[in-house]
C-alpha cells in the first residue's frame, strides 16, 4: 500500500511570497519618507550606511537627514534608541506606523532595516553624489561603501494630458485639438 506524502507545496509559492513582501517593501518606503518629510520639513534626504571595517555588516545604518544642498538639518544615532526623540508627526501618519512610535529613530532605523532586508541591495538607491561630504567620497575612493539615500520630497506628479493628442493639459491652454 502507497503511504501518503506529505502535502508538498510547488516552489512557485515561496517565489510569489517573496514577491509579495518585495512589493510590500517597496510600498512602505514612501511612509518613511513622509514621516521624515514631516518630522524635517527642509530635509531632501534620510542618509543611510552599511558599515565597513572590522565586522563589514549588510545592515543598514542610521546616519542623518541632509537638504538638497547637503547640508545636514539632523544627525541620526543609530544607536541612540530611547536618549532622544524625533519630532512629533501628525496622528493619520503616526497611526500608519502601528504599535511602533516614529519619533523613536530605533523604530524608524527597525523599519528600514526590516526594508532592506526583504531585498538588500534593490530598494535603497545610493545617495547623489553631489550630496556626500568629502570624507564620504574619500571613503568611497579608499574602497569604503557608497552612503544610500531615501529621498524625502514626494516626486512630483506628472502632468495630465489630453486623451487625445498626449499634449500636457497646461499646453494645450484652451486651445481646439489638433486631433478630432
Amino acid at each position: 500500500m502507497p503511504t501518503t506524502a506529505p502535502l508538498l507545496v510547488p516552489a512557485s509559492v515561496l517565489e510569489d511570497a517573496l514577491s509579495k513582501a518585495r512589493a510590500a517593501a517597496r510600498a512602505v518606503l514612501p511612509l518613511v519618507a513622509e514621516t521624515l518629510r514631516h518630522q524635517f520639513p527642509t530635509g531632501a534626504y534620510l542618509v543611510l550606511n552599511r558599515p565597513s571595517g572590522d565586522y563589514d555588516d549588510d545592515c543598514v545604518e542610521l546616519d542623518s537627514v541632509r537638504d538638497a544642498q547637503g547640508e545636514t538639518v539632523q544627525e541620526l544615532d543609530p544607536y541612540g534608541r530611547g536618549s532622544y526623540r524625533l519630532p512629533a508627526v501628525p496622528e493619520h501618519i503616526a497611526g500608519l506606523w502601528g504599535a511602533a512610535d516614529p519619533r523613536d529613530p530605533g523604530a524608524v532605523l527597525e523599519l528600514i532595516q526590516r526594508i532592506d532586508g526583504v531585498s538588500p541591495y534593490k530598494l535603497l538607491d545610493f545617495l547623489p553624489d553631489e550630496l556626500r561630504t568629502d570624507e564620504e567620497i574619500q571613503a568611497e575612493d579608499d574602497g569604503g561603501r557608497t552612503p544610500l539615500g531615501l529621498p524625502l520630497a514626494s516626486p512630483e506628479p506628472e502632468p495630465k494630458r489630453c486623451a487625445v493628442c498626449l499634449v500636457t493639459l497646461e499646453e494645450h491652454a484652451g486651445r481646439i485639438c489638433p486631433r478630432p
